[in-house]
């Protein structure tokens, strides 16, 4: 009998250590996506993460690091990173005079979009324009004031958020669409956003990384379904309580600088 039931406990080892492995091969993939996310504002690629994951198993606070570094030493990146911030956060292009200026630092993506954010939710008339690029992209029509006072009596959100919202909502509530209510949500499926699923041990991770925990319970803003991974997205519910991390994808079309 015991010669019987070793080569079964060998295969059953096999097993586990392969469900092992391959546990701990999508857990870093998801740092890689998140720290690509949260770092330069996009994705990486398949060759991207089969090259990071090289690294072996990190943190997404220590892949972070590597991407400023990366900042520090590639203009080229750098600039792209500003560009994108800018666009996601506004819904426009910045001019050279910003790239200078943010450019001065070695600010990551979500750096950025912190920073912008607070400035947007100071400059009330600024925040609007952003509300109104956003319906125009989404439902091809000016906002009503009514949107305007719901969006206002938000957290303030960047443009990016703001088009993953709306369209959100517009899917929902179609046909029939009235006016924007509810609790704003956002789809990992969304047309508008470039998205990377987390579980939700790496989305915390994720936001301890990018400084990006919420205010009050943790576990309260997850079991009401705030799982997003972005600047400003405390108040935000995900579709389905999927956790995961988001920057704004290629539809958002950003309008020519001042517009």
């Amino acid at each position: 009998m015991k010669n019987q039931r070793t080569p079964l406990f060998l295969l059953a080892s096999l097993v586990l250590a392969s469900a092992t492995v391959s546990a701990q091969s999508n857990e870093q993939e998801e740092r890689i996506g998140a720290s690509f996310v949260l770092a330069l504002g996009r994705a990486p690629s398949s060759g991207e993460i089969d090259h990071w994951a090289k690294l072996g198993t990190l943190p997404v606070a220590d892949l972070i690091a590597r991407h400023q570094q990366q900042l520090q030493g590639d203009v080229g990146v750098k600039r792209a990173t500003v560009v994108k911030a800018c666009a996601d956060a506004f819904g426009r292009e910045p001019t050279e005079p910003e790239i200078d200026a943010w450019s001065s630092g070695n600010w990551t993506y979500a750096e950025l979009m912190k920073q912008h954010i607070q400035w947007l939710g100071e400059h009330p008339t600024e925040y609007q324009q952003a509300i109104e690029r956003a319906y125009q992209l989404v439902m091809r029509r000016p906002a009503y004031p009514v949107e305007i006072d719901y969006w206002k009596a938000q957290p303030t959100l960047s443009y990016a958020l703001l088009v993953g919202c709306i369209e959100d909502w517009a899917r929902r509530n179609a046909p029939g669409l009235m006016a924007t209510t509810g609790t704003p949500t956002v789809s990992l499926h969304s047309a508008y956003l470039t998205t990377f699923r987390l579980s939700p041990a790496i989305a915390a991770e994720a936001r301890a990384a990018a400084g990006l925990v919420p205010a009050g319970d943790a576990n309260l803003s997850s079991a009401s379904g705030r799982n997003l991974v972005a600047a400003g997205a405390g108040n935000v519910a995900t579709g389905g309580h999927i956790h995961f991390v988001a920057a704004g994808g290629a539809r958002l079309r950003p309008t020519l600088p001042g517009n």
